[in-house]
């Protein structure tokens, strides 16, 4: 465990600032780095980056402290995958940085920039970046340029009118960057601009916030010592609920619904602590500052907390210490005493088309229920469009999402015995599903027959990654190449609900904390979603079949009137029962073409497999409305359906570890000290590619996982260490139950430590070989 984490525990994001030295000309940072201002006599020159990376779906929050009447135009924010260079930062980031390739440059539309405004922004896994506004509204971008595979950097311009904005912290979920003290001196930074390897690019960001965490992490020790006792302190889990007359705790839908409008959990917490001694008025406070989107403050609330059966019971403590005993580990539920009334989340997009001044007026249409706002479709161009997007393309914790339903439908204490063969996995989860005393929602024990291991967790995550390969593999019902994988249409395997069966399977292994599908194409995937997909760029080559990949790429060759006749007479009819009539229609012109097209995909990658989509998505509803809780949610569940994930790296792997070390000046100490030294130059050999381990094979073979969950580990993967033989030669090993690494203490090289865990990790096909 890091210094930061044993100082903020593990909800902690770490600290957010300013940096000291990556800013523009005329700005000055204060107040510890939360404060950022602009000379106003200049309109430019105000670029201000963060003090460290940020993750997808981080919510930063901001205020505008002060604004100026003497220049046009408003704040501008962004994201980069290029490390800042202290001596390259442009005077503006429009047009500078706006079309260069690694950069997304979003102007914050003006009706916002106001003095005193919150401001929230983030980006997604779908590439959007999300701009929110104290009452709601929401503005959106797609970030082409950006890889999110590479660290995020994050810049604010304060250009024209806006001057001063103070950084009120960022949440993901359940987390929050940790409070930051002062910083008395300033970190540097050494990086090129564009000419770094992946691995340079790692250090580079390394190097970029190291300093700042570590002046950080001193001030706030030092702060600590002369604050209260932290038995004096208490984090509640805050929850605000919409309606005053609310009885029962939120639905997963609902209380993703509430997430994504400011109310729910919290957006960012100005305090993450409340004093035991603070009076009410002190509680009321904090509760308010809580939510800085909603006026609690006028509306006034009262304190609830969950009883059996979701009901909700208002809370009678006397004092915050009475409070604090009665609620115990439970959700802290605000109670409003009359309902919020949250404007519309979909109303607003920005336009594609930039300029240095500003945006052109968002659009609104008219009100609409929460039904009809899930069912809208929306666009997936990578410019914006006129038409409003879907509420679900905003922040949304996808761990939030799936505890919560693990709390409605699983049993905590029930099990279920699930006794499969490892060469016929799929045909014995069938025998085990099919048996009646078979129950979805009991925690699952699995035994792999003929092998030496008690499930603790370990042969449970190695069961569900294989059981997701046998599903796209064995199963029959799907086609395609990896990580764009289609229905097939396959009458006999619908009359034998393959189709439903593999919904059962992944719902099943999603809900127990296992991976998803992580292979349907993503195009086929926003069509199941009812979310408008764009297929006029669709790449033919994924198309399994070899003559409708030839019959569309005739369509895409048309580019003459002569060419649209002669595509009338051979594919004429086909073009028909795609759905496109009008194929024959006296005003068929070659402007039709990019639709003839995007018809024939969709009729093949969905229409034509309706029926089996449908079976597939009933076999998931089984399971507690599982596909529900997806199309509600379903930019968070992208990387759970489709091949769209983070992939590990050197340093995301080490991370994922702690070391238990020998006694500290001893001998055993210092070879272990020279083995993790090894493991380190391992691990960068691995990174470069002069190896042929990877990191999900080693994460396999310590974990039983290729990725961490949706839900995280139980506990951290560690390393440990064991005296090797004096004869003979011992391998590594692991224990995926207690997800330990145990690696010998004295090793030559890290060529050895290679050799020797190629070995282990290759011979270990099965439970209890090593």
């Amino acid at each position: 465990m890091t210094e930061h984490d044993r100082m903020c525990g593990s909800r902690c994001l770490g600290p957010m600032t300013f940096h000291l030295q990556l800013t523009g000309q005329y700005v000055t940072i204060d107040q510890g780095g939360q404060l950022a201002s602009r000379d106003t006599s200049s309109f430019m020159n105000g670029l201000a980056f963060l003090s460290r990376t940020v993750k997808l779906d981080e919510k930063i929050c901001i205020r505008i402290e002060d604004c100026t009447s003497s220049w046009d135009g408003a704040l501008r924010v962004g994201f980069t995958n290029i490390c800042p260079n202290t001596h390259r930062i442009p005077p503006a980031s429009i047009p500078e940085l706006r079309d260069i390739p690694g950069y997304c440059v979003v102007p914050v539309p003006e009706v916002l920039c106001r003095c005193s405004a919150v401001i929230q922004f983030w980006i997604n896994y779908a590439r959007m970046v999300i701009v929110q506004g104290k009452s709601g509204e929401r503005f959106y971008l797609k970030a082409t340029r950006l890889n999110l595979n590479k660290p995020l950097w994050v810049f604010i311009d304060l250009y024209g009118s806006t001057n001063t904005v103070r950084l009120l912290g960022s949440r993901r979920g359940s987390r929050t960057s940790c409070p930051v003290c002062p910083l008395n001196t300033t970190p540097g930074i050494n990086c090129l601009v564009g000419h770094t390897t992946d691995g340079e690019s790692q250090m580079q960001e390394e190097k970029y916030h190291k300093s700042s965490l570590i002046l950080a992490v001193n001030n706030h020790r030092e702060d600590t010592r002369k604050a209260r006792k932290p038995s004096s302190c208490w984090e509640p889990n805050l929850f605000l609920l919409q309606y005053a007359n609310q009885k029962t705790v939120p639905s997963p839908a609902d209380h993703s619904e509430l997430t994504r409008a400011g109310l729910g959990i919290p957006v960012c917490e100005s305090k993450r602590s409340v004093d035991l001694n603070w009076t009410w008025r002190e509680l009321n406070q904090f509760i308010c500052s809580s939510y800085p989107l909603v006026e609690l403050d006028s509306i006034g609330f009262y304190a609830a907390k969950a009883e059996k059966h979701g009901r909700l019971c208002r809370i009678q403590g006397n004092t915050l210490k009475k409070l604090k005993k009665e609620l115990g580990e439970s959700v802290l539920y605000i109670i409003p005493m009359r309902d919020i009334v949250l404007n519309e989340m979909s109303t607003n997009t920005l336009s594609s088309v930039m300029n240095t001044n500003g945006l052109s007026t968002p659009y609104s249409p008219p009100p609409v229920t929460a039904q009809q706002r899930r069912c809208r479709l929306t666009s997936t161009n990578s410019s914006f469009s006129n038409s409003s997007l879907n509420s679900s393309m905003e922040d949304m914790d996808i761990s939030s999402l799936l505890r919560e339903f693990q709390r409605m439908h699983l049993s905590t204490s029930e099990q279920i015995s699930v006794r499969v063969y490892r060469n016929k996995l799929l045909q014995s989860t069938k025998d085990a599903l099919s048996n009646c005393s078979f129950l979805w929602t009991k925690i699952p024990l699995v035994t792999f027959v003929g092998e030496q291991a008690l499930d603790c967790g370990g042969p449970r995550r190695e069961f569900f990654r294989i059981l997701m390969l046998e599903v796209q593999r064995s199963l029959g019902i799907f086609e395609g190449k990896p990580g764009h994988l289609f229905f097939t249409y396959d009458q006999m395997a619908l009359e034998k609900h393959k189709y439903e069966l593999a919904g059962n399977l992944i719902a099943w292994s999603v809900a127990h904390g296992g991976p998803g599908l992580k292979a349907l194409d993503p195009c086929l995937y926003l069509l199941m979603c009812t979310q408008e997909c764009h297929l006029v760029d669709f790449d033919w080559h994924l198309i399994p079949d070899a003559d409708i990949q030839e019959k569309l790429q005739k369509i895409l060759s048309c580019n003459t009137t002569p060419e649209l006749h002669k595509l009338q007479r051979e594919q004429g009819d086909w073009i028909c029962e795609c759905g496109f009539p009008g194929i024959y229609g006296p005003d068929i012109s070659i402007r039709d073409v990019p639709k003839i097209y995007s018809f024939a995909v969709r009729h093949y990658v969905y229409l034509r497999t309706s029926n089996m989509i449908h079976q597939f998505t009933k076999g998931l509803n089984a399971y507690g409305q599982f596909w529900d809780m997806v199309k509600a949610n379903w930019i968070e569940f992208l990387p759970i359906f489709t091949n769209i994930h983070e992939s590990l790296s050197r340093s995301t792997f080490k991370a994922l570890f702690q070391i238990h070390w020998s006694k500290a000046g001893t001998k055993k100490r210092e070879d272990e000290e020279k083995t993790i030294h090894r493991w380190d130059l391992l691990l960068q050999m691995i990174e470069d590619q002069k190896t042929e381990l990877h990191y999900e094979e080693l994460l396999v073979f310590i974990t039983g996982a290729d990725e961490v969950p949706p839900l995280g580990f139980s506990q951290k993967p560690s390393i440990h260490f064991y005296e090797p033989e004096r004869h003979g030669c011992r391998l590594p090993y692991a224990n995926t139950c207690m997800m330990g690494l145990f690696l010998p203490r004295v090793v030559k090289d890290e060529v050895e430590l290679y050799r020797l865990l190629m070995r282990a990790v290759r011979d270990s096909g099965e439970f209890g070989r090593i």
